[in-house]
């Protein structure tokens, strides 16, 4: 099947001296090599607790899983990218015009693929952020037992990994993924650069932006409507210290926890999105150069690029440091394992 293209403009408002611009300084790679680590590292920690430790395993922390499998492919495709940047910039030689817009224009292989999977596993991460909030909100609020039928398993699936991959092959069918020239993002591939910059914003809505907003707005109100019930709840039975676990045996008490999520979701992209909010404001105001980067991009950049991939790391210590039964069943697991290997010392010595 023939791949529909997308007209490429020469790069003609885009002088030499912004491209030598373009050349990100290793802090920014430093940034994202850290970030991307962590979460890798984070993402399996709430792998393991979720296998050896039994008592925090319920449909809450089921839904947990799900969420960091996104996020690692995430973490995974971003530190893909950087290494990818690392190596084509390895030289440290400034790129010609002509190079960029041969990057540009034809994009490798792995530039795309890079793209198509940290685009998938960032619709997806929106996705399972929003189911979980609406799990807690109905699991609590109406005591409904939706997340526990076959029907609603099967549509939390399909809108969170369908839906995502329809999104992407679209934008892949259209071959706008490439070398985007960090624009809107950290040292990896996303929108190509030289397209239009009107496209550039249609698909950077379409393929990640626009779902993030709207994942902001929804669980923002989710959350009003989660304490506004509670306090309501505890006013209602004098009962201040009243705790999920007393209000639905779905729930554990940790996972109040949960609406942090969202928090921990605002705090890592809205970097991103402030770049993306003055991207599409120069594009609207006609401005010369859109891909010029000022101070301030700059500094956005450097907070994107931990931002972008650190989710499945704040995650771990929100939802395994921070959550009591899951820090017991750790700290009981090392300390049986010292005690264990302790009496095999003990044994061979006499």
């Amino acid at each position: 099947m023939q791949t529909e293209t997308t007209e490429i403009p020469p790069l003609e408002n885009v002088s030499m001296s912004t491209f030598n611009d373009l050349q990100l300084p290793e802090s920014v790679l430093i940034c994202t090599y850290v970030s991307c680590s962590l979460s890798i590292l984070g993402a399996i920690i709430i792998f393991v607790t979720y296998c050896t430790v039994p008592e925090a395993k319920n449909q809450t922390r089921r839904l947990l899983l799900y969420l960091t499998i996104a996020d690692l492919l995430n973490a995974s495709g971003n530190l893909f990218g950087a290494i990818r940047y690392s190596y084509i910039h390895r030289h440290h030689i400034p790129f010609t015009s002509e190079q960029i817009q041969e990057l540009c224009e034809h994009p490798k292989n792995v530039c795309t693929m890079q793209s198509l999977v940290t685009t998938f596993s960032s619709l997806a991460s929106f996705s399972w952020t929003i189911i979980i909030g609406l799990h807690i909100l109905l699991t609590l609020v109406y005591q409904s037992e939706w997340c526990f039928t076959t029907i609603s398993k099967i549509l939390a699936h399909c809108a969170s990994w369908g839906v995502p991959f329809v999104i992407t092959m679209v934008a892949a069918f259209k071959n706008v993924f490439g070398e985007d020239l960090s624009i809107s993002s950290g040292p990896w591939c996303w929108i190509r650069g030289c397209l239009d910059n009107r496209e550039i914003v249609k698909w950077m809505t379409v393929t990640g932006k626009g779902w993030e907003i709207l994942t902001y707005i929804i669980t923002a109100f989710m959350y009003i409507y989660l304490k506004y019930y509670m306090i309501k709840r505890r006013r209602r039975e004098h009962a201040p210290d009243l705790r999920y676990s007393q209000i639905s045996l779905h729930l554990r008490d940790d996972d109040e926890n949960y609406v942090l999520l969202w928090f921990v979701l605002y705090l890592l992209r809205i970097w991103g999105t402030v770049r993306y909010g003055l991207f599409v404001y120069r594009v609207a105001e006609g401005y010369d150069n859109v891909y010029e980067f000022d101070q301030t991009d700059m500094v956005l950049m450097h907070f994107q690029s931990v931002g972008d991939s650190a989710q499945a790391f704040l995650n771990c210590l929100l939802f395994c440091v921070k959550d009591t039964t899951v820090r017991r069943g750790l700290l009981g697991m090392m300390c049986h394992r010292n005690s264990d290997r302790q009496m095999t010392e003990y044994n061979r010595i006499h």
